[in-house]
């Protein structure tokens, strides 16, 4: 921004002879001050630039520079940004270098020449002492001479102006430095901020003015807001402090009007935040009104006669979800094995699913909704449905369902919920995801979404439905440990056994000739390249691998997501370029022959609720290798189907050694790999959801 305005201002004053211009000390992200009385002045001056001389924020975060940017459109004048003590806290230094530019810079104006100094302590002091010297060497034909600076090169002693020691330049070396060079360079005026008031004084002939008054909060009385106005002319250099009139500056009334400034520009930098914090107060203490106030008959009504139901009758189910194909993912995946293993067995499913661009369904059983927002991030797609429109509940209202099944405990999840309590009929849950392990992607307290709201979410949804469905026994403990209730089955997703090929398809032969070549040993990994996903711990391991064994092999990664470029990055650091490849996203169809082709699949996240892609691999009799985690810990079985071990790299990397070398135990892990598989078919699976679906409207019913 600088660089653009003083390329402005030299194009507007590039024929005057005389330039005013304004500066202003401490804006502080002030509202009341400066945005609604300084700059209606300044815009009544009609200055040819302002000069903010530092601490213009109140600190360095993202949305304070924000904040200022809103301020500045509503100045009419070119404004010049310079550097203080509070642009760079927070981590601010690099913000400030990407919305203005270099902390020291200089330009030239007619016969005046501007030099603006870094005096943060982040320039080093012997670099800067050549740099000013350099510019003040190229300064000596302008008549005129200007210096910019947040802290001054002097001690301030006037306890008026509230000046404590770290408000001047700490180096009394680099002070005299200064304002020795500024004398025999014949500098005009040195413009200084960073106190609360005003000083004005000359050293060796040099006007030095300390000015602070352009916002924050100004507590002695002593003080006041004002800002400097600078006339250039031929005949000389004049200076008049503008101050603010008609705001009080006596007592307590000046420092409740100087609190409220504060807390009025906190608020308004910060609403967004504020805004949701004043929601989750809202909701907790909705939350504790429920819990202590409202009673709750735990027990079962057993009033009314027990109605039966026919275990053999076919069911018209609703599903909603959040994502579906084709995003490829565990629930999407989850869901259509689901719901094409119960149509087979007769059922009528229905899946509420948001729609994609540019994708058309070839089922018709699939009802896409209109979305609120197609966001994404991160490379990671979040297809916000509009739960508002009055078309789902319209086409809902079309079908006589039986059930709802929702597969999220937030958004459709609650939509699917009020539709099914609205007609009195069972609400299922099937916990997918653990919620926790995605707390990277919540833009703002992450931290609390990961310890305390994700847990609450599926706790509070879990108890408000008739079943829950776990994928794996840890999962249910999870379920118990946070404190559901509720009725709760276990039951991992199906796998598809019909899409396995041979091991002598020659879609099998083309990857083993592709990705193995000569090499003995083709390891595979399935999975979205995402930081919950472990993956940086897998290419620990396969560098350990290299490292320590001369078995030639090659490991396949198949999958996509946000983290794809570091994962590339991480590969090159490690040498594993050789080794590890990414090949991107296949059709399921195709993974079924990349499981079948390869020798052993290893696997290293610890934030899957069953992983689906274990079972999946082994029945394509691929032993597993895989990080004890929850819903890892419930499938395999060491020594048996394959092997899981601690969240340590040598460990971990030693077990696929273990199997890379023994051809013998590696095969024999791969047939009873498929054997155990064998036990969780799709057609299976559904089966059991169908009996959990009768039961829980025969229970509904006792109610």
């Amino acid at each position: 921004m600088n660089i653009r305005n003083i390329d402005a201002i030299k194009t507007k004053t590039e024929n005057k002879q005389s330039i005013s211009f304004e500066v202003l000390g401490n804006v502080n992200n002030s509202i009341t001050i400066f945005e609604n009385r300084i700059i209606k002045k300044i815009n009544s001056d009609f200055p040819d630039f302002v000069i903010l001389n530092g601490n213009s924020v109140i600190d360095g975060a993202e949305d304070k520079y924000r904040m200022l940017y809103k301020s500045l459109k509503k100045i009419n004048s070119s404004v010049i940004v310079g550097i203080g003590e509070k642009e760079i806290k927070d981590n601010g230094l690099s913000r400030y270098y990407k919305h203005f530019g270099d902390t020291n810079f200089s330009f030239k104006l007619s016969n005046s020449y501007f030099i603006f100094l870094d005096t943060t302590n982040e320039s080093e002091e012997s670099w800067q002492k050549q740099w000013i010297i350099s510019e003040l060497e190229n300064s000596q034909y302008s008549k005129y001479k200007f210096i910019f600076m947040n802290r001054p090169p002097y001690k301030l002693q006037d306890k008026s102006i509230l000046a404590s020691n770290d408000k001047f330049i700490l180096s009394e070396e680099f002070r005299t430095f200064l304002t020795q060079a500024f004398s025999k360079y014949n500098v005009t005026a040195v413009f200084a901020s960073n106190i609360e008031g005003l000083d004005e004084r000359k050293i060796n002939g040099v006007s030095y003015f300390t000015s602070g008054g352009a916002g924050g909060i100004i507590t002695d009385e002593n003080n006041f807001y004002h800002y400097i106005k600078v006339n250039v002319s031929p005949k000389g250099v004049s200076y008049n402090v503008i101050k603010q009139e008609n705001i009080s500056n006596l007592g307590v009334h000046n420092i409740a009007e100087s609190i409220w400034l504060y807390i009025h520009s906190l608020f308004y930098i910060n609403f967004i935040n504020i805004l949701i914090f004043l929601s989750i107060v809202i909701l907790i203490s909705m939350i504790i009104y429920t819990k202590v106030f409202v009673g709750k008959d735990y027990y079962k009504k057993y009033d009314e006669i027990t109605q039966t139901q026919d275990i053999n009758k076919a069911l018209k189910i609703a599903m909603f979800t959040n994502n579906f194909l084709p995003f490829i993912g565990g629930v999407p995946i989850s869901i259509d094995r689901l719901s094409k293993g119960l149509r087979y067995l007769g059922h009528d499913v229905y899946v509420f699913a948001p729609e994609y661009p540019d994708y058309t369904d070839s089922e018709n059983y699939v009802i896409r909704n209109k979305l609120l927002i197609p966001y994404k991030t991160l490379g990671f797609q979040f297809p916000v449905i509009n739960i508002f429109s009055s078309d789902i509940e319209k086409i809902f209202n079309e079908h006589d369902f039986d059930i709802v099944h929702v597969h999220h405990p937030f958004w459709m999840g609650k939509k699917g919920l009020k539709l099914a309590r609205k007609n009195n009929i069972p609400v299922i849950l099937t916990y997918h995801t653990r919620l926790e392990q995605y707390a990277h992607y919540i833009p703002v307290f992450s931290i609390l979404f990961k310890n305390v709201i994700s847990h609450h979410m599926i706790k509070n949804f879990s108890q408000k439905c008739d079943v829950i469905i776990a994928p794996t026994m840890s999962a249910k403990e999870y379920l118990r440990n946070i404190g559901v209730s509720r009725h709760i089955e276990i039951l991992s997703t199906g796998v598809d056994f019909e899409n396995y090929p041979e091991p002598e398809n020659s879609s099998v032969k083309n990857i083993e000739k592709v990705y193995r070549g000569e090499r003995k040993i083709l390891l595979c990994s399935v999975s979205r390249l995402a930081k919950e996903k472990n993956l940086y711990f897998l290419l620990d391991g396969i560098e350990y691998i290299k490292k320590n064994l001369d078995i030639s092999f090659k490991c396949i990664i198949i999958g996509d997501g946000p983290e794809k470029e570091n994962i590339i990055e991480a590969i090159n650091d490690r040498h594993l370029r050789d080794v590890v490849e990414l090949i991107g996203s296949k059709k399921q169809n195709e993974i079924y022959s990349f499981y079948t082709a390869s020798d052993i699949f290893i696997f290293a996240s610890q934030s899957e609720t069953q992983g689906m892609v274990i079972l999946e691999a082994m029945a394509g009799r691929c032993p597993v290798v895989s990080v004890r985690s929850s819903g890892i810990e419930d499938i395999i079985q060491n020594g048996f189907n394959g092997f899981k071990t601690r969240a340590d790299v040598k460990e971990w990397a030693n077990k696929i050694i273990y199997l890379m070398k023994d051809d013998e135990l590696r095969h024999k892990i791969s047939e009873n790999s498929f054997d155990f598989a064998k036990q969780n078919s799709v057609k299976g699976m559904s089966k059991k959801a169908s009996d959990i679906y009768h039961k829980a409207i025969i229970n509904k019913r006792k109610l």
